[in-house]
């Protein structure tokens, strides 16, 4: 914990003023549903992070786990009158089962191989949900979700539920650092820098993928329960295939195998999709370039932007420093 807090200092920092200042500002139930939301994206964001960032396996189809999760919550608690929490907690572990089901096969696959059979997986979710009417409800969706009730605090307002989402959003990055500085993330990245000579120095290769689709996939699976309670009401529209654009292009944008990247991804893009609701039928289009930005500006992402201006001006300040010095002796 303390190691995590001094090596991320600054970047924890600079989220907890920004949330710190917004949940202040966000006194109307709008502004404290969007920073909720954004919440939620940066969860998937850094579930993504997990699988892609640290293990190179590409997801296009995050929507369908999000799906899962957020219909899985609400139907133990409309339909089994299961605990909002405890509905939560189950939605994800059913969705990391899923996820570890799905893993199986895909652990085989590289590369765009994988990339379609996570799109297949995300559309095969959504038709399922958009189809099986008497338990999803079809395309018109499940409403009035009760409110998420912890320990006795029933969150009735979006400000309430904003301020638990962003807890666990802390409790996330702080589990995703853990699993990155330990043997398991030590065999993550050794699988995406070279799955070859990862498997010839004894790692299991196809096991330790498993591992990050089942842990990206919890931390899907709770986001979708949050959001189900955030939003009290769930349809199929919201985890079709664009969704799953979004969620990469928000970790792309924010950038990877960091700690504020998927945060500062998910409130820009969040932002920029508020912004343009009117151009709906154009989201895909709009995602689409906001990829190209990043493939020919910004490869690193929004934070690595910062960490080039940083050494940039580390660099700067080196050479002024030897100038000085040269001087002084001359």
């Amino acid at each position: 914990m303390k190691t995590f807090v001094q090596k991320n200092l600054k970047a924890i920092i600079a989220v907890a003023v920004l949330v710190v200042i917004a949940l202040v500002l966000a006194q109307k139930t709008y502004y404290a549903l969007i920073i909720g939301l954004i919440g939620i994206y940066a969860i998937v964001a850094d579930s993504l992070d997990i699988l892609f960032g640290y293990t190179g396996q590409i997801s296009l189809g995050h929507a369908g786990l999000f799906a899962i999760g957020a219909y899985v919550t609400t139907l133990l608690r409309m339909r089994l009158g299961v605990p909002s929490l405890v509905a939560l907690v189950l939605g994800a572990i059913v969705t990391m089962l899923a996820g570890f089901l799905v893993a199986i096969p895909a652990s085989k696959l590289v590369k765009h191989f994988l990339s379609l059979l996570m799109i297949a997986f995300g559309q095969m979710v959504y038709l399922i949900v958009n189809t099986w009417t008497p338990v999803t409800g079809g395309s018109l969706g499940i409403g009035e979700i009760p409110y998420l009730n912890v320990f006795g605090l029933v969150l009735n307002s979006n400000l309430k539920c904003a301020i638990f989402i962003w807890i666990l959003v802390a409790v996330c990055m702080l589990v995703k650092y853990r699993i990155i500085n330990s043997r398991t993330g030590r065999a993550f990245i050794a699988i995406r820098e070279n799955p070859v000579a990862a498997r010839g120095l004894g790692i299991d290769v196809r096991r330790y993928k498993i591992m990050a689709f089942a842990i990206s996939a919890f931390l899907t699976g709770m986001a979708g329960g949050l959001y189900a309670y955030l939003r009290g009401f769930i349809s199929p529209e919201t985890f079709n295939g664009t969704q799953s654009t979004l969620f990469m292009t928000m970790l792309l944008f924010g950038g990877i195998t960091t700690v504020a990247g998927p945060v500062i991804g998910s409130a820009v893009l969040l932002l920029v999709k508020e912004v343009f609701q009117s151009l709906a039928l154009y989201q895909g289009l709009i995602y689409a370039v906001f990829i190209l930005i990043i493939l020919f500006f910004f490869p690193n992402g929004a934070v690595g932007v910062y960490y080039n201006m940083q050494a940039a001006m580390k660099k700067k300040s080196n050479k002024k420093a030897e100038e000085q010095e040269v001087a002084k002796n001359a």
